[in-house]
């Protein structure tokens, strides 16, 4: 007789409903955790499988759809969620769980319990560590984006206030909404305040740094990824959600400049101040600080997010080298890729410890925050230009993605 709980040839009513509540439970915590499709619906499927269920899924980041059974006795599940957002350690934690899984060392409700009090764990950092985070961010990504020291201190101050107006408008339903344009609109027009008293301060360096936490970059780029993996649905929807984000935080930018004007008048966009050269490791050594916080991940990953932002960032700067962006990108991307396929097969952790990182400082946020600014400043021939570009650079990183896991296949992580 099969061991697995699901076996038989028929399964009674309540065993099958008790069983899709294990795998929709799964689904449910790694949507929380912004797990893309083709991830998602993997880690379904060793649940399935585990349980003896024949299983078919459907996921957008806002539901999930279970098929189980074959033929009449097929039966349908479905699960809503709100958007999720990246939190590392408990995707590392789910990731563990999987295995054990897999590996037959724990029973199926053993892993639905430990799944349950993952997904339902508070943040593993609180509030005054996560503002932190927010000021990491921004004075380390700053000098990246070409920077100086009077755009990285402007960075720094407006970091912290977007981090306080960040967490204080998401206490509440309603006003959560209203995040991504009052937060750009309230750092731009505090911004160009500070640029119109100093005006030997560049004031989109530091905008842009200080914003680059609410700016969807990621989500661009991994529905790209999904689309090229052939999750239309979800790669579709996924980047609609980026466009509306990038388009809410280019009216607040727009907003909140409008009002900063009025009180000093125009600002002048100068060039950045002088960088000196010990400010570009410092960033990197910063910013990976502030994405461990940002992305929730577990203090002993520290080590690995710099090492991931470090390739991220020569890759970056070997495409400037050449002059060429999308080729840094797509460098980048595949370098990054690798080194994360490489820890997924020596440490059997998940491989987004190493992607989500190198990726943040890859991905076209800025660019494609620029060039929407660019054409609600009128400029429509070099807005659709830098929009363009953007999006080839979205491209040539999904590319390298794709290309590191045909080079260096991971096994089944998340």
């Amino acid at each position: 007789m099969s061991e697995h709980p699901g076996s038989g040839d028929q399964q009674q009513p309540y065993e099958s409903s008790r069983y899709a509540a294990l795998v929709l439970n799964l689904g449910r915590a790694l949507l929380h955790v912004g797990s893309p499709a083709h991830r998602l619906e993997s880690a379904m499927q060793i649940m399935a499988n585990r349980l003896g269920l024949q299983a078919e899924f459907f996921s957008t980041p806002t539901s999930l759809i279970v098929s189980l059974g074959d033929g009449e006795k097929q039966k349908t599940f479905l699960a809503r969620s709100d958007p999720g957002t990246a939190n590392l350690s408990k995707l590392a934690d789910l990731t563990g769980i999987m295995d054990q899984l897999e590996q037959g060392s724990i029973d199926p409700e053993q892993a639905d319990a430990q799944v349950r009090a993952i997904d339902s764990s508070p943040p593993r950092y609180g509030t005054w560590i996560e503002i932190i985070g927010f000021t990491g961010i921004a004075v380390g990504v700053a000098p990246l984006i070409g920077g100086g020291l009077r755009e990285t201190l402007l960075a720094a101050v407006l970091g912290t206030i977007c981090g306080c107006c960040v967490l204080w408008l998401r206490r509440h339903a309603d006003r959560s909404r209203l995040t991504t344009p009052l937060a750009a609109a309230l750092i731009t027009f505090l911004g160009t305040l500070w640029c119109g008293f100093d005006p030997q301060t560049a004031l989109m360096p530091a905008i842009i740094a200080s914003m680059i936490a609410l700016v969807p970059g990621m989500d661009l780029t991994t529905a790209c990824r999904e689309l090229a993996t052939g999750h239309l649905v979800s790669g579709a929807s996924r980047m609609a959600f980026a466009l509306m984000i990038f388009a809410l935080l280019t009216f607040g930018l727009v907003m909140g400049g409008m009002a900063g004007q009025l009180v000093v008048g125009p600002v002048d966009l100068i060039s950045p101040s002088a960088r000196p050269d010990w400010l570009l490791p410092l960033g990197v050594l910063v910013a990976s600080a502030g994405l461990m916080v940002l992305f929730q991940a577990h203090r002993r990953d520290w080590i690995w997010m710099l090492g991931a932002c470090l390739l991220a960032w020569g890759g970056a700067s070997l495409g400037a080298f050449l002059g060429a962006p999308v080729m840094g990108a797509f460098i980048g991307a595949l370098v990054v890729g690798l080194a994360g396929n490489l820890f997924v097969k020596f440490t059997g952790r998940p491989g987004s410890i190493i992607h989500l990182p190198g990726l943040i400082l890859l991905v076209p946020g800025s660019i494609g925050l620029r060039s929407l600014a660019t054409l609600l400043g009128d400029d429509v021939i070099s807005g659709i230009e830098t929009a363009m570009l953007a999006g080839i650079i979205a491209v040539a990183l999904t590319t390298g993605m794709i290309l590191a896991s045909v080079l260096l296949p991971p096994r089944n992580a998340l």
